[in-house]
């Protein structure tokens, strides 16, 4: 019985060092983040047109029926006509106007509030008849995202050149390169993102600028019809394929900082803890190893 109480008593210090070394220098549990996408309201329904600044949401059904709400997407009721939504191919970054005009090429105005005048930007590419996805995060000054009607996505850098940033794969081999259906960024300067959506891959996301573009609709249905970024709500509408859903920007934790007395006081003490945990094992072990009396040899 004494033997096994020493076993037992070994067992337990080895997680009982470690814990003390976790009290003294680990950190908070992380908490479960939050879905990345959530759905807001209209479950089984297709949306194929979504406008959001603060409370006021507007969607377009995929009967084509417009509806509004005025409380965050609480309650819906039917528009009649079409309603208002933005001009497509047409977005206002800070003080600088972007569109695309009859030419099928992306313009703007530098001096919206001083009337000035609208430029054709030189180097952009001719989009294709029809083309009017255009997004320019105000995060990141003269950076524009416009896609063509072949489903090239091109980018424009902050030095005015214009290069083809995505072009999406086929889904498989029987299924073809899905739809570009929208594509949105903060016109306020809250983020560098810019959301990509596709009838197929969800929702794409770039962080530099549509530089890279990576997979971000964890949750969403395959098919999103459409994007709005709310500034006022620091958030992202997704109308799809089974309701409205939204994304609301999150801030990313940072690696702690330490001034260079801290972190050397922080180094002594992981290794005063380390020591003393060390030390616990070592007893723990002691104790357990067998005993020898004089005279009484164990037998073989």
């Amino acid at each position: 019985m004494a033997s096994d109480r020493r076993r037992r008593t070994a067992t337990a210090t080895v997680p009982a060092a470690l814990a003390l070394v976790c009290l003294m220098f680990g950190s908070v549990p992380a908490r479960a983040g939050s879905a990345w996408w959530s759905p807001v309201a209209l479950s089984g329904v297709a949306i194929t047109k979504v406008f959001a600044t603060g409370d006021t949401i507007m969607v377009r059904t995929g009967a084509g029926t417009t509806l509004s709400s005025t409380d965050a997407a609480r309650t819906f009721t039917t528009v009649q006509g079409n309603g208002t939504f933005p001009p497509a191919g047409t977005v206002i970054a800070g003080n600088t106007g972007w569109s695309i005009d009859s030419s099928h090429r992306v313009t703007h105005n530098d001096d919206l509030a001083g009337g000035g005048a609208v430029r054709t930007d030189p180097a952009s590419p001719d989009l294709g008849a029809g083309a009017d996805l255009l997004a320019a995060p105000a995060a990141l000054p003269g950076v524009v995202v416009a896609v063509s009607t072949n489903g090239t996505v091109w980018r424009r850098g902050q030095d005015g050149d214009w290069k083809q940033a995505l072009l999406l794969l086929p889904q498989s081999l029987v299924q073809g390169v899905p739809r570009v259906t929208s594509v949105t960024a903060f016109t306020q300067p809250l983020s560098d993102a810019i959301y990509l959506g596709t009838d197929g891959y969800a929702v794409l996301i770039s962080t530099d600028g549509g530089d890279d573009w990576i997979r971000a609709g964890p949750g969403l249905p395959s098919s999103v019809y459409a994007l709005s970024a709310d500034s006022a709500r620091h958030a992202v509408y997704a109308g799809t394929s089974n309701g409205l859903w939204v994304h609301v920007l999150q801030e990313l934790p940072s690696p702690p900082a330490y001034q260079d007395a801290a972190l050397v006081w922080r180094w002594i003490g992981i290794g005063a803890a380390t020591l003393v945990a060390a030390a616990l094992t070592l007893l723990g072990l002691l104790r357990v190893m067998p005993r020898r009396i004089p005279g009484c040899d164990p037998v073989s």
